[in-house]
């Protein structure tokens, strides 16, 4: 039966003519820590075609079925001895089934592990935090937090929140240090209010003293990919600190301004103008980073990416428990739940599953795709929201202007590249050979003959510079009276 089942994210083969303990204890604290836990075959290959344990000594044995209790004390590991057949003798296979603790489970040399995809990954001490604040071992937002309150935060969205509550709850008689209490986001020290981290994260002046990832990337990129080194030069880069009411009311801006207004033909050949990306779809993506991300991961910020296909939304830190990939859209968690009540009471929030559920809503009533939602650990673990643009009737989209500035004639005949050219050169009125080359991803040479092509369409004019090889040379586009 074994051979049905080949080794995967919830099972691992073991030899079973040698034993590594250390080993042992590291699948034991990933299976640990891993929803749905997993199990661990001593005596089979990785196809599960059993070669047995019986060369094992008693000892060996002995220090398989004890190694949880001196090498991973957390983990509560059930074993089963599978008699087999091997060549007409009868031998025996152990199989050991790890359950998922909802706690972290570290070996005894204080390491912890993870199982991400088909990897055990070895859990920094950042991600261990947020393993145990994402499990309510302990709260990041509930610490108590080193302001001065109420002197370094801002007080217009306490008031605004607090009036909010009142509203909403018919408190009308409650003082504000009250409301604050009730909501935890704060406690009382010796008959003096102390704010919490969630008070820092909704209201601080600067939150970042003591939290330097709460901020927030928005880039914009020519190209499908952000690349390295020399050819990392994204179109658009900017950051926005402060508290989360800050936040999302500044970056909201940034993103307007970078979601573009794209223009394609529909069926009866007439021009169809929209942005790129539905409003409800960023910006509750944009909210749901900015509330359920782990703020224990200190040097991360959350990263907005536009490139020519795509909107990708980076969260620090894994999906909380229950939530996956799968559940999503009908499972309810929250890494930092009184920070999000407090937003819901602002008017930022809904449930925490109505948010993703109305992404999904808003992305189809504009025709496109599902967004996808995936739990990545390349740089770290964090969550990734992509917003897809490259839906088969918008093949030809460029900016609403760019389109109407040429025509339906023009638009027809130019190519993919050439499109690209187009709508950078109208939005930075220039454009040089080593820029087409960037945002279109193909060589200076051909980017050259591309820009030559344009001029020759009379639709790019060549501005020369001074001398021969001036790299202040470049390409305009004609004035459309000129055409």
């Amino acid at each position: 039966m074994m051979t049905y089942f080949a080794e995967d994210r919830r099972i691992d083969f073991k030899s079973g003519q040698k034993v590594s303990i250390d080993d042992l204890a590291s699948y034991q604290s990933m299976y640990s820590n891993t929803p749905d836990g997993g199990v661990i075959v001593y005596g089979a290959t990785s196809h599960g075609i059993p070669t047995g344990c019986s060369s094992l000594s008693a000892e060996q044995l002995n220090s398989i079925e004890k190694c949880h209790i001196q090498r991973c004390p957390s983990a509560r590991p059930e074993f089963k001895r599978i008699p087999v057949i091997i060549n007409g003798s009868e031998d025996f296979c152990i199989a050991m089934y790890v359950p998922y603790l909802g706690k972290l489970a570290e070996t005894n040399k204080g390491e912890a592990y993870i199982r991400y995809g088909d990897s055990k990954h070895k859990m920094s001490e950042e991600e261990k935090r947020d393993f145990r604040s994402s499990r309510q071992e302990l709260s990041f937002e509930m610490e108590h937090a080193y302001y001065l309150f109420p002197d370094e935060f801002d007080l217009q969205i306490i008031q605004d929140f607090c009036d909010a509550f009142r509203q909403k709850e018919n408190r009308f008689h409650w003082t504000n240090q009250e409301i604050l209490l009730d909501r935890h986001l704060g406690s009382l020290l010796d008959g003096k209010f102390r704010p919490n981290n969630a008070l820092v994260l909704l209201a601080a002046k600067d939150p970042r003293k003591t939290i330097p990832g709460c901020r927030v990337r928005v880039q914009r990129f020519g190209t499908d990919e952000e690349g390295v080194g020399s050819n990392y030069n994204p179109l658009r880069d900017r950051f926005v600190e402060g508290n989360i009411v800050r936040i999302i009311s500044s970056s909201s801006e940034i993103i307007k301004e970078l979601n573009y207004d794209v223009t394609w033909l529909n069926g009866e050949g007439k021009f169809v103008t929209t942005t790129e990306y539905p409003e409800w779809a960023w910006f509750e993506a944009l909210v749901n980073a900015c509330v359920h991300r782990s703020y224990s991961f200190s040097g991360s910020e959350i990263t907005i990416k536009f490139f020519p296909e795509r909107l990708e939304i980076e969260s620090p830190g894994g999906f909380v428990p229950p939530v996956n990939e799968t559940t999503i859209y009908h499972t309810r968690a929250a890494r930092n739940p009184h920070l999000m009540d407090a937003l819901r009471i602002l008017g930022y929030v809904r449930m925490a599953r109505e948010g993703t559920r109305r992404i999904q809503e808003s992305m189809k009533a504009w025709g496109l795709p599902d967004p996808i939602f995936r739990q990545e650990a390349l740089h770290g673990v964090l969550v990734k929201v992509t917003l897809m643009n490259d839906h088969e009737t918008r093949k030809r989209a460029t900016d609403a202007d760019v389109a109407n500035f040429f025509g339906v004639t023009v638009w027809k005949r130019l190519q993919e590249h050439e499109i690209k050219i187009a709508a950078y050169t109208f939005k930075n009125r220039q454009i040089q050979v080593s820029e087409a080359s960037r945002i279109t991803g193909r060589t200076w040479a051909t980017s050259k003959k591309d820009l030559e092509r344009l001029t020759r369409a009379k639709i790019l004019e060549f501005v020369p510079g001074d001398y021969s090889r001036d790299p202040k040379a470049h390409y305009r586009l004609k004035e459309k009276d000129e055409n």
